[in-house]
């Protein structure tokens, strides 16, 4: 039975694409917001956007790998790794950026769907101390935490771009 890994997918996809009850999801989120801001800061030593992205993208990426018992994948915090230098100046890379998002979380939910019951929930992340079931909730605290960074960096350009036409009011 996979009663566990079912409420997992179902919390996951409504973080990532559904309606969540605390505001936007990541991509609903990620769809509204005009290019030009992927690649800016609101201070200088801040990651941008895109590069928000490329990390939610790599842990993604960690967790499908992991699922596969990749014992040898890894991610070092703050390393080029865990934050990828992404910069977005097109509409078309901006677009292929979310496509790569949208992959990693499909990715997620092939591995977890190909899962025969919840035992492997209780079993231990190989060279971790935590199991499946905390690795995958702890994407979705993941994708909840940055999607409230975006909102705020989309707050701030907001207040900053406001007569630059770069948000349609």
């Amino acid at each position: 039975m996979k009663k566990l890994t079912e409420e997992i997918i179902k919390s996951m996809s409504e973080t990532f694409e559904g309606q969540p009850w605390f505001g936007d999801s990541v991509m609903r989120k990620l769809e509204n917001l005009p290019y030009v801001i992927g690649y800016k800061t609101c201070i200088p030593e801040s990651h941008n956007v895109a590069q928000i992205v490329g990390h939610l993208i790599a842990w993604k990426r960690y967790a499908v790998e992991k699922l596969k018992e990749n014992e040898s994948y890894n991610i070092e915090i703050d390393t080029p790794e865990d934050w990828p230098e992404i910069n977005v100046h097109s509409q078309e890379e901006w677009e292929e950026l979310k496509r790569e998002l949208v992959a990693a979380q499909g990715n997620i939910y092939e591995q977890l769907n190909a899962k025969k019951d919840d035992s492997y929930l209780q079993k231990k992340v190989s060279g971790k101390e935590y199991n499946f079931d905390y690795l995958l909730n702890g994407i979705i605290q993941h994708d909840i935490y940055h999607i409230g960074q975006i909102g705020l960096i989309e707050s701030q350009l907001k207040n900053k771009e406001v007569d630059s036409g770069v948000f349609k009011t």
